[in-house]
């Protein structure tokens, strides 16, 4: 049974609609309904459609040529116009009044609606009236897909396109809709609730009576959601989360949501590789910069492109990653949680200048006026406990470190806060004895204190010659026996020469650390009362670590 304009208008679904023209000719059947999306739309018609514009596809169209396209649409004998008055529909042409007059000398009904209405509601309604649901389906899926693909032409950054996406997609469904990192950070939302996105206790997997190749999961909370994980060249996972705030969700609004992730997975690795194109071209910049190999005119065009001043200072930052395996090989998954790192480092530093080597993030900080150095090693800490969270929100065991390089004045001596940025990280485990904290991961080149003198050393014999003798005789002592009596030795002064404390932190008992301190007093002839002994004992500890970088 034909379903007809007069239907519609009595179905009181949609209490807004109001009938402008035309009041004797309801009983037209509707065909097909359309969006008018372009100008010359009567091209893609197969004929008796009810359309639905805000006519702004005509703005800059002259009174003569839209009355043309006007014309052409009559001749496919459309069932009539749904409307509403865009808010800039001041143009030196009255589109309105040359459609309502067009559409009263034709007998074309015209049905005004709220400016806050979407059309997609009034569409899902009326293609479930005219067609079965299984042919509602594949052209739903159609009109969907069409309106949706647009948006990747109404930007050209990440943002845009999503955002369009987005807000599209929401006006589909009815409901707010928003897109999250893997570390569960809001990347966009049609709210102005841009929190991180929490795993529920109750989310459980969801399959959609649909065809579909992603995978969906939902949860309870004060209002049901839908999540979809979408993957981005196997690298990248983003979730797209549908709250169930306006209405439930229906068969068609999962294809539009099928839609809307097919075009942000073509978003996104557009983006991607725009973005890396042009990452590697700024790396290479980059990396001669910091590696000195540049000079004179090269350096000074390099300095440009990257907005850097010779007037200003700046700071070296090296974001390190340590191997999980003993010979120092990244394998593939590591190099990839590695890339996800990067990624967040950006995001949380979003105007610094950042570039990866391999395992090696580097970033190249200007110091801002008032900023200190403890102000930014602050910083820098609240960064380390961001992305070591999401760390081990991804159940990874990556050994992440940061070290700060020495602040330079001009973008000429980048190359020496770069090196000290570097040997922070080679000397953070002896930081951690030096400061007797085993946590620290977070360092600057100060903390090296007047040990720094020493690490211009590059040869180890030669650094050695200031490691008192007595722990020069212990070190042979171990190195032949295989015995533990400079690692004794560091637990005990650690300990504030408490031999309780140094045997529990050894998990030996307080008999074999008793036996062991005597040995090292007869092999070493260290005397533990002697405070400036001690000092040097400990401060050739310290020297010792530095020469095991060496």
């Amino acid at each position: 049974m034909a379903y007809t304009v007069k239907q519609l208008l009595e179905s009181k679904q949609f209490p807004d609609m109001r009938l402008v023209t035309c009041k004797e000719n309801l009983n037209q059947e509707i065909k097909g309904i359309r969006i008018i999306e372009i100008e010359d739309m009567e091209r893609y018609l197969t004929g008796g459609e009810l359309l639905l514009t805000n006519m702004k596809v005509y703005f800059g169209e002259t009174d003569r040529e839209f009355r043309k396209h006007l014309n052409e649409l009559e001749k496919k004998q459309v069932s009539g116009f749904i409307i509403k008055q865009h808010p800039d529909m001041v143009q030196k042409v009255n589109y309105y009044d040359i459609l309502l007059k067009f559409c009263s000398e034709r007998n074309i009904p015209v049905i005004e609606i709220s400016e806050d209405e979407y059309y997609w509601g009034i569409i899902k309604y009326v293609i479930l009236q005219i067609y079965d649901e299984n042919i509602a389906r594949l052209i739903y899926f159609k009109l969907t897909h069409d309106n949706i693909s647009n948006m990747l032409l109404d930007g050209e950054n990440f943002e845009d396109p999503t955002k369009n996406i987005l807000f599209l997609l929401s006006s589909m469904i009815g409901n707010p809709v928003a897109l999250y990192y893997s570390n569960l950070t809001c990347c966009a939302s049609t709210t102005q609730d841009l929190s991180d996105f929490v795993f529920e206790k109750n989310v459980e997997k969801y399959k959609p009576d649909i065809v579909t190749r992603f995978e969906y999961k939902k949860q309870r909370k004060e209002h049901t959601q839908y999540i979809t994980k979408i993957h981005v060249l196997g690298r990248v996972e983003v979730y797209l989360v549908v709250t169930e705030v306006n209405m439930p969700l229906t068969i068609l609004d999962y294809m539009a949501l099928e839609n809307a992730v097919f075009t942000l997975q073509y978003s996104f690795m557009e983006t991607y590789a725009r973005n890396e194109i042009e990452k590697k071209y700024q790396r290479d910049i980059e990396y001669s910069l910091l590696n000195g190999l540049l000079t004179g005119d090269e350096l000074s065009k390099a300095a440009r492109m990257l907005k850097l001043e010779d007037t200003d200072q700046y700071c070296v930052v090296s974001f390190h990653t340590i191997s999980s395996n003993s010979e120092d090989y990244y394998t593939k998954e590591e190099l990839e949680e590695i890339g996800v790192i990067e990624g967040e480092i950006q995001r949380l530093l979003p105007d610094e200048h950042i570039y990866r080597n391999l395992n090696q993030i580097v970033c190249i900080h200007e110091i801002k006026p008032g900023e200190t150095q403890a102000g930014f090693r602050e910083e820098m800490e609240k960064l380390y406990q961001t992305v070591q969270k999401q760390i081990f929100h991804r159940n990874k065991t990556t050994d992440f470190q940061i070290g700060i390089g020495g602040i330079v004045n001009g973008y000429g001596d980048l190359k020496k806060s770069f090196n000290d940025s570097k040997k922070i990280i080679d000397y953070m485990d002896m930081l951690r004895y030096l400061y007797g904290d085993k946590n620290i991961s977070v360092a600057d080149f100060s903390k090296l204190g007047f040990f720094r003198i020493f690490e211009k050393i590059k040869n180890r014999d030669e650094l050695m010659e200031y490691v008192p003798e007595s722990l020069v005789k212990l070190y042979w002592y171990d190195k032949e026996h295989d015995g533990e009596l400079i690692e004794t030795l560091q637990a005990y002064l650690d300990c504030d020469k408490s031999a309780n404390k140094a045997a529990e932190k050894l998990y030996v008992n307080y008999r074999t650390l008793s036996g062991r301190l005597k040995k090292i007093r007869d092999i070493s002839g260290i005397d533990f009362k002697n405070s400036a002994e001690m000092l040097a004992v400990r401060n050739g500890i310290v020297l010792f670590k530095m020469a095991e970088t060496l």
